[in-house]
């Protein structure tokens, strides 16, 4: 069976990772999952994204077994739900940290292999809430517009080495961290899996730096 290239997504132990994991594998892709806690019976080693020493690891790892990298999908991430005037300056840096940060990382990582071997992908799982912030989550809201301005830069210094650079936009999606904290429509895991396939396409080099929502629902969510 024909392999469509080698893929490292981030989150991969639950959630939009996990759903985005088991699309590339089952489109022939050599699937590299990263998580700083997998599942109870799965023996993977955890990868903390905000850990410069880890990232470089895996990345590292990737090449010494697989020989590139093609894709990468940002998916880690957490979520905080508490008012800014209750925000301890722990709480503000563990979210900007991990869904920024960390990001950042693996995006450099990934980035340097990608420009020297010529092309590949790179796909930062953001979040409308990054386009207009919410209530009770602004450590959220910050990170995730950071990583916006971190995709178009990228996009932008990546792209004569043929390396594409995107965000998703997820709406209120059926995830772990989202159950117990938010209402209203959700969308499914799949359906943000869905829509980084077309991303991965030769022609949607045309697109370099687009953030594309995935959402039922107008507005931050």
């Amino acid at each position: 069976m024909r392999h469509s290239g080698v893929a490292v997504v981030t989150g991969a132990g639950s959630g939009i990772g996990r759903a985005i994991a088991e699309r590339l594998a089952a489109e022939d892709y050599t699937l590299v999952g990263a998580d700083v806690a997998w599942p109870a019976g799965d023996a993977r080693p955890p990868c903390d994204v905000s850990d410069p020493d880890q990232v470089t690891a895996l990345f590292e790892d990737t090449v010494r077994t697989h020989g590139r990298v093609d894709v990468l999908v940002n998916a880690a991430g957490v979520d905080l739900v508490r008012p800014i005037l209750e925000l301890t300056d722990t709480d503000w840096e563990r979210v900007l940290r991990i869904n920024l940060f960390g990001t950042f990382l693996c995006l450099r990582a990934a980035g340097r292999l990608m420009c020297a071997q010529g092309g590949g992908r790179i796909v930062n799982i953001a979040s409308n809430r990054g386009l207009g912030g919410l209530a009770s989550g602004a450590p959220y809201a910050a990170s995730k517009g950071g990583v916006l301005a971190l995709t178009k830069s990228a996009a932008e210094e990546f792209r004569p080495a043929g390396v594409g650079v995107f965000a998703l936009l997820p709406g209120a999606t059926d995830t772990p961290m989202l159950r117990g904290h938010r209402g209203g429509h959700v969308n499914s895991p799949e359906q943000v899996a869905a829509a980084v396939m077309p991303l991965l396409a030769p022609d949607a080099l045309a697109f370099n730096g687009a953030a594309l929502s995935v959402s039922r629902q107008p507005g931050p969510s």
